[in-house]
């Protein structure tokens, strides 16, 4: 019995022949009504060929002819990012999304581009936006966290690594990062307090007095954990020795 197209295809690859591989596959698809799978293969090839411009360019082919075809725009938008045009995926998203707004597919890997371009402020505006789709998803929620962490907007971040903490059906594995984030950033924050402790009379005596309240005053923002940290902060405090007074040496 012949062997189908993808099965020879799939033979060549297995053998290591790419080239022999996407000449069959370039023969079928320039012969016209090919399927998609055709197509994809072939990008596939080029893919593991390293040939990104043709990888790219079969998955614009396959668009063309089946522009509803979600497979294939995923596919280029992948292929994009993969091989670095990382604006020219953000436009593929954002013409995507002007033909299904807020198709958390796009909106993705939209941020995925963003963010390994480092424009942060813009992944954040699509992370916010997968958060409000799905306020439930504890992938968005943390990816955002990591984002404005990334900012320095830790009150924000705290927020959503707390929400994530005690969000009993998150994956493990995400209750894990999120407390290991907040540990670290309370740790971070309570070194810079620490610091103003020795450094600042006027915070200091306010802390003495509300250490939530003067670490809150100062811009700090702790985990509920971090906070009762700071309690215990003023206990120790508060049971050191005070200095003895000093008088003036009347002689």
């Amino acid at each position: 019995m012949k062997p189908t197209t993808l099965q020879q295809v799939e033979e060549y690859v297995r053998r290591g022949r790419l080239k022999q591989a996407a000449r069959v596959l370039q023969r079928a698809v320039q012969a016209g009504d090919a399927p998609l799978e055709y197509y994809l293969r072939l990008a596939e090839v080029y893919r593991l060929q390293e040939n990104w411009r043709g990888a790219i360019e079969v998955m614009r082919a396959a668009l063309q002819s089946n522009p509803d075809a979600a497979p294939v725009r995923e596919r280029l938008v992948e292929l994009l990012i993969e091989s670095g045009h990382l604006m020219e995926a953000v436009s593929e998203c954002q013409r995507w999304l002007q033909e299904t707004p807020d198709h958390p597919i796009p909106l993705e890997h939209m941020l995925d581009a963003y963010w390994q371009s480092m424009d942060y402020e813009h992944a954040l505006q699509v992370a916010n936006q997968l958060v409000k789709l799905q306020p439930q998803s504890a992938h968005y929620r943390l990816r955002r966290a990591r984002l404005l962490d990334n900012l320095g907007c830790h009150a924000q971040a705290v927020s959503d690594y707390e929400h994530l903490a005690f969000d009993v059906s998150a994956p493990l594995e995400i209750i894990v990062w999120a407390i290991i984030e907040l540990e670290r950033l309370d740790k971070v924050q309570m070194e810079m307090l620490m610091h103003l402790l020795t450094e600042d009379a006027v915070f200091r005596i306010k802390f003495l007095r509300d250490p939530i309240g003067a670490a809150r005053e100062r811009g700090f923002a702790f985990s509920r954990v971090g906070e009762q940290m700071l309690e215990y902060l003023l206990d120790a405090l508060n049971e050191l020795p005070r200095p003895p007074h000093r008088y003036a040496d009347y002689n």
